[in-house]
């Protein structure tokens, strides 16, 4: 029996359910038109749209680079930030898998060298040169006074040279590198919310334009090396972040926010000279190049060192636990662990916490069952 319409004041006789019938059809799929004829500068979709395209996240290189999203690979200075996205951005120009995690396809890379550009170019001239790749490396260094906090104009100007390199080389952005964040904030306070959100929109119209690409942007830790310097608005932007420092004696890629990827200890590397030949006093020019070590052990057992999250669970169980032999309700680890993060989307707290805490299940580290978590003796 159909529903009859509310006696309620003001309500205007039954529903006319034919007429309902119509605007539902109106509004179902339909093959033959488009996504939707709202006029707006915005993207649109109707939920019945949402295609087989978007089934899967597209990646630049699988589980670190996601397209179309902003990290940040941070470090004390000389820790070896550069170099990484250096050799990154020289496998994917390449087509080449980056040690072991696989590329999409070759990309062009932009790469933004504010800071140190004659280093940059003697990097990727000895990366060619250790791997002997004579063919052309799709790698565009930009250099010269840039700053991406005083209005749009230079990130306008970055999108057009984007452009026009597709048109040349005749390959899609895959990779934007911003080196170094300081380089290019102007005279903006890296401390303040107003000076970052301005560089964060820069980034944001850049990702707009060019959605195919990821921006990763290189920046320095703050004096305790533990996050990123500065408004921690640059935290609550990115998808991933990454750190890189010395563990074990060898110098460690880590992710440190997962978006999808993979957490924990990523890469450990160490350095090698090349030469490239003498200047104009007779001594010969040297350039660093990356080269993959073996991650450091723990734990006695080939396991690489415990990621962030891995920390922060074990911390806030411990403080949870204190000195009592009993289990913890596990929802209180869980909201205590997303507080820490208050700027990040709850998905993705939600798929770091699950992977975090099966990791540690696996290594003998936490028990979790029947909605409870501890800490197993001895850790």
């Amino acid at each position: 029996m159909e529903p009859h319409a509310d006696d309620s004041p003001g309500w205007a006789g039954k529903i006319d359910y034919e007429k309902l019938g119509r605007r539902r059809a109106a509004i179902e799929p339909q093959a033959s038109r488009p996504q939707t004829e709202i006029k707006s500068r915005f993207s649109l979709i109707w939920a019945h749209d949402i295609g087989d395209e978007d089934n899967h996240k597209e990646w630049v290189i699988r589980d670190i680079f996601g397209a179309g999203e902003f990290s940040y690979i941070v470090g004390q200075p000389g820790a070896g930030k550069s170099m990484c996205a250096t050799d990154m951005a020289c496998h994917l120009a390449a087509g080449w898998d980056w040690h072991g995690f696989k590329v999409r396809k070759p990309g062009f890379v932009l790469y933004i060298a504010a800071e140190r550009a004659k280093l940059t170019r003697r990097r990727i001239k000895a990366w060619r040169k250790k791997h002997r790749f004579n063919d052309d490396l799709p790698v565009l260094v930009v250099s010269g006074y840039m700053n991406l906090t005083d209005g749009l104009e230079d990130a306008k100007e970055l999108i057009s040279v984007i452009e026009q390199a597709e048109d040349e080389c005749g390959l899609k952005c895959g990779l934007i590198v911003i080196d170094t964040l300081t380089r290019v904030f102007g005279g903006g306070d890296q401390n303040t919310s107003k000076d970052m959100t301005r560089l964060i929109d820069a980034v944001s119209l850049i990702q707009e334009t060019v959605p195919h690409a990821h921006v990763c942007v290189i920046h320095h830790t703050t004096h305790a090396g533990t996050r990123a310097k500065g408004a921690i608005d640059l935290d609550g932007a990115v998808d991933v972040s990454f750190m890189v420092g010395t563990k074990g004696g060898v110098v460690v890629l880590e992710n440190t926010g997962a978006n999808d990827g993979k957490e924990g200890d990523l890469l450990a590397y160490d350095f090698e000279s090349v030469t490239l030949g003498k200047d104009d006093e007779g001594e010969w020019t040297t350039a660093p190049v990356l080269v993959p070590v073996s991650l450091p052990e723990a734990n006695g057992k080939g396991l690489p060192p415990l990621s962030k999250s891995h920390r922060d669970i074990l911390e806030i169980a411990r403080e949870l636990m204190a000195d009592k032999e009993e289990p913890v309700p596990g929802q209180l680890v869980r909201e205590a662990y997303y507080a820490k993060y208050p700027d990040k989307d709850r998905e993705t707290l939600k798929r770091g916490y699950s992977r975090a805490i099966k990791s540690l299940k696996d290594r003998g580290l936490v028990e979790a069952s029947d909605g409870f978590v501890s800490i197993t003796e001895g850790h």
